[in-house]
């Protein structure tokens, strides 16, 4: 009974300092390297064949789980804003919505710092108008309404509120238009979707609403099942017949499916598991992300009757193989801004707008953002395509 004692004590102990590891550690491939370790400390440590045995099983587990995490680590991308520390106040931003998840709030404001080892790339205020939009120049009364809506791109994540895309668009025109900046960093087209559903998006109704402007980039496609740990909250949508269905949220179904609700959390510690599945996820991505876009097309017309226009920063049919990164295979990326075209959704690719520049003077360093330049020309050709002279 005393070796058992012995024994039990061990193991709590062993237990403890695993759970501090897997807090303070700073992944899960880590805390499995950790856990390899103390079970062979279990292995000299424990007395009785049975517990040094399972001992050696915890280590062997645990060894596993790290080597695979870290073979499937190396398959995947590294992205191009890998090692920036990013930091808000107030903490928690953007804050929770009872609609979309999380949205900036009215009237309000939020102080944006990041860095990259010890150099500070940038330290921004974001101010919020009554709407809860970022702040853009103020058109005249009953001057033309250009809606940006979609994520950190449109948001103009790292610039100030006058070198945003939807800011440089009105200052482009001569301040002569209503440019409003609907941009929120994280969102995805189900956001989107949802604000159109649900009527966020009406009280520009009376306004002469002209074009319903957003941005995408290939990591939107992964967001469209929730891939992505601020998403749980966030609207859940399902094809039923071809037709979009809202469900809740995604945090609502997997609470509700406890299989699915464990793979994604295990997904989200350990590489390899994410990877299960893979194929058939990307096919449901591609499949939600382009009635998406259909809808929110539909959505431009029939609340506004203007066009949705796309700009896009991804791979088509006159990209070299090998553009940028992405989980997606690139013939897959090609494929779907060829079905967005044949939707008849007026698409601007951003690379051949700004390909003659070389991309030091395009991007924010080490966060992958547009940069302010990047922001001038681009609506620069916007302006060329909503607004010919």
């Amino acid at each position: 009974m005393a070796g058992v004692g012995r024994n039990l004590s061990l193991a709590a102990l062993l237990a403890a300092l695993l759970a501090v590891g897997a807090v303070v550690l700073p992944s899960a491939m880590w805390a499995c390297a950790l856990a390899a370790l103390l079970g062979l400390a279990g292995v000299v440590l424990f007395r009785g064949n049975r517990w040094r045995t399972s001992a050696l099983v915890v280590a062997a587990l645990a060894l596993s789980l790290a080597v695979l995490d870290a073979f499937a680590g190396l398959l995947s991308p590294t992205p191009i804003n890998y090692g920036l520390v990013r930091k808000t106040v107030p903490q928690w931003w953007p804050p929770p919505d009872p609609i979309l998840g999380f949205r900036p709030k009215p009237n309000s404001e939020a102080v944006n710092t990041v860095t990259f080892g010890p150099e500070t790339l940038y330290r921004r205020t974001y101010h919020f108008d009554a709407d809860g939009a970022r702040v853009t120049p103020q058109g005249p009364p009953g001057a033309d309404t250009y809606l940006f809506v979609g994520d950190s791109f449109i948001f103009g994540q790292g610039l100030p509120d006058d070198e945003t895309l939807a800011a440089q668009f009105a200052k482009a025109n001569g301040f002569k238009v209503r440019a409003i900046n609907l941009g929120v960093p994280g969102n995805a087209p189900n956001h989107l979707v949802r604000a159109f559903e649900t009527g966020l998006l009406d009280r520009y109704a009376s306004q002469p609403v002209k074009a319903v402007v957003t941005w995408i980039i290939p990591a939107q496609l992964a967001r469209v099942t929730g891939d992505g740990s601020w998403l749980g909250s966030s609207p859940r949508y399902v094809l039923e017949d071809g037709k979009l269905r809202h469900t809740g949220s995604f945090n609502e179904y997997r609470l509700l499916h406890p299989i699915a609700g464990a793979k994604y959390l295990l997904g989200e510690l350990f590489s390899f598991v994410d990877a299960i599945g893979m194929k058939q996820r990307q096919d449901e991505q591609i499949e939600l992300f382009v009635a998406m876009m259909a809808r929110l097309q539909q959505f431009s017309r029939d609340k506004f009757g203007a066009p949705l226009v796309v700009i896009y920063s991804w791979p088509d049919a006159t990209s070299q193989p090998g553009h940028g990164q992405s989980e997606f295979a690139q013939p897959l990326l090609v494929g779907i801004l060829d079905r967005l075209r044949k939707l008849g959704i007026p698409l601007i690719s951003v690379d051949r707008v700004t390909g003659k520049y070389d991309v030091s003077r395009l991007l924010i360093p080490h966060d992958g953002h547009p940069n302010a330049f990047s922001t001038e020309i681009i609506a620069a050709e916007l302006k060329r395509h909503l607004i010919p002279q």
